[in-house]
């Protein structure tokens, strides 16, 4: 059987006979948020950022490059002078600037000026105009601080150890022409001015006690010492050590503190970045062996994907689906990341390979489920204006590229729950279809980005059913079925899922199944994520 729901925004959940109270939730990262990871963590590693003169957050670090992965150090993270681009209107207090009431003064005095305002007018965006976005600039950039904000990332790793061993640490790093732990003084132009570098970049081992705590005198590597010619990456001397009576670790270090945003009218700010990469550490016993994990740092960052299993068609479009740093994708607040269906891939020749035919992509989490339980799921959708999944019809006005340009819309978006017994037969099922329920909740166009309760075009549709008697399973699957170009925002997203019921047992030994690849993925992740941290001073 086939239950098609199509749910407003406050749909009122029918009481069903089994108890909530007993409700838990159910998916692994159902807010597409990865679990213990976010944008700049090193798989393997702990990895801490922080600025010194100021609480505010801080990227400071990030692993860049497809395939030889490294940590990029972002001295320019503390910002760079302020500038009428940043609302200093008046340019004043230089080198750093600053942004204060004159400035909103100068805004203010200008504002309504349109097509004709230069920056120190109060055009802080560029537009030639002087209007709200200007004044919304001045608001994000008021009291902003430069002087005295420096950028810190320590990268670190932690092994076991043994004392009376010998160990062998040696890393890699490049310095790009500006980095702050190159160039002694800093340029004038910087928000510091002409003030000697106060950049440490440097290499550590250390040991440690069972408590944690480091014994004797830690190893040190002063990079710049041999990094004395930017853009090429130097092989640096190894740190050799012998671990002293008590130690039962070793870790190591590799660090850039107090970086800072370096550049002048000429630079304008450009290659003042640092690079680290391929560290080993090795025993004196067991010389072949690194002791890292990931040294090369090229293991890759789990996504929340990663928790789910995905199905694309054609499987060589492997960007149907993402789930990135893509923040017009994210719904959750203080996220970064959603769930992007990529429909413009589909029926469309404007590509390398051309790709004719329509595209779908698949996600779906099965858990064990109870008979007799309440399942209820609540998810968040958004489609933008030209998303296909939204239309009754393909514009005709389209270019040659779209080939299903007047046709009506292939595409069908939809969220169901599925009720599987012990071999994984469906025998009961509970549908969402999107399209229908974000016509019903946005006045008849199901990709009104002005609908929801925010008015971002962001829409929740949820469903309650009961697990018949046979139920072992319930898979939650959310799928875009054949997608297809059409015009400019054109993109459906999801976000926010979860999926909550009675908390599951454990199989009795006659109902083992065979866990489907999710599961599999999720215990191979499980054991990447212990090595995973970061931190925020």
């Amino acid at each position: 059987m086939k239950v098609t729901v199509s749910l407003l925004i406050a749909s009122a959940l029918v009481a069903l006979p089994v108890g909530r109270s007993q409700a838990v939730e159910l998916l692994i990262s159902g807010d597409f948020e990865p679990p213990q990871t976010e944008f700049g963590q090193v798989p393997g590693w702990q990895l801490e950022e922080y600025f010194t003169g100021s609480a505010a957050e801080a990227n400071t670090a990030g692993l860049v490059g497809a395939t030889d992965r490294r940590l990029q150090l972002n001295a320019f993270a503390a910002g760079g002078p302020l500038t009428p681009g940043q609302s200093n209107f008046d340019n004043d207090n230089p080198p750093a600037g600053d942004v204060d009431g004159n400035d909103f003064f100068i805004w203010q005095r200008n504002y309504g000026l349109v097509g004709t305002a230069l920056p120190e007018q109060g055009d802080a965006n560029g537009d030639m105009d002087v209007d709200g976005d200007d004044l919304a600039n001045w608001q994000s950039n008021y009291g902003a601080q430069r002087a005295g904000v420096f950028s810190n990332a320590i990268l670190s790793q932690t092994v076991p150890g043994a004392a009376g061993e010998t160990y062998t640490f040696q890393g890699t790093s490049e310095f790009e022409d500006n980095y702050s732990g190159l160039v002694d003084p800093l340029y004038a132009e910087s928000p510091n001015g002409a003030i000697p570098s106060p950049t440490i970049t440097q290499f550590r081992m250390e040991f440690l006690d069972s408590g944690g705590s480091v014994i004797g005198q830690a190893t040190p590597l002063d990079l710049s010492t041999e990094n004395t010619f930017p853009g090429f990456p130097v092989v640096h001397t190894p740190l050799v050590a012998v671990a002293p009576a008590g130690t039962t670790n070793v870790r190591v270090v590799a660090e850039a503190l107090d970086m800072a945003w370096n550049g002048n009218s000429t630079t304008m700010g450009d290659s003042q970045a640092a690079f680290f990469n391929d560290f080993s550490l090795n025993s004196a016993t067991n010389p072949g062996t690194d002791l890292l994990e990931n040294g090369n740092l090229d293991l890759e960052i789990p996504t929340a994907l990663d928790f789910w299993n995905q199905v694309e068609t054609p499987p060589e479009k492997v960007e149907i689906l993402r789930a990135g740093n893509f923040g017009f994708s994210n719904h959750t607040p203080g996220g970064t990341a959603g769930v992007w269906l990529s429909s413009f891939f589909g029926g469309n020749t404007n590509f390398a390979t051309p790709n004719t035919d329509p595209v779908s992509g698949i996600i779906s989490q099965t858990v064990e489920a109870v008979a007799g339980g309440t399942y209820t799921f609540s998810g968040w959708t958004k489609f933008e204006t030209n998303f296909s999944g939204g239309l009754d019809t393909i514009p005709d006005t389209l270019g040659d590229n779209a080939l299903f340009k007047g046709m009506p819309s292939p595409t069908t978006v939809e969220i169901r729950v599925d009720f599987l017994d012990i071999n994984s037969v469906v025998i009961d099922s509970a549908v969402i279809d999107v399209k229908q329920a974000r016509q019903a909740a946005c006045g008849g166009n199901a990709n009104d980005l002005t609908c929801g309760p925010n008015s971002d075009g962001w829409v929740q549709s949820t469903l309650q059913a009961v697990a018949p008697a046979g139920t072992i399973f319930a898979r939650l699957t959310a799928q875009m079925l054949n997608g297809v170009t059409t015009t400019g925002q054109q993109s459906g997203f999801f976000d926010d899922f979860s999926l909550d019921g009675p908390a599951p047992g454990m199989f009795a030994a006659t109902n083992q199944a065979v866990p489907e690849p999710t599961s599999l993925v999720i215990l191979s992740l499980g054991t990447l994520l212990v090595g995973l941290g970061r931190s925020r001073r």
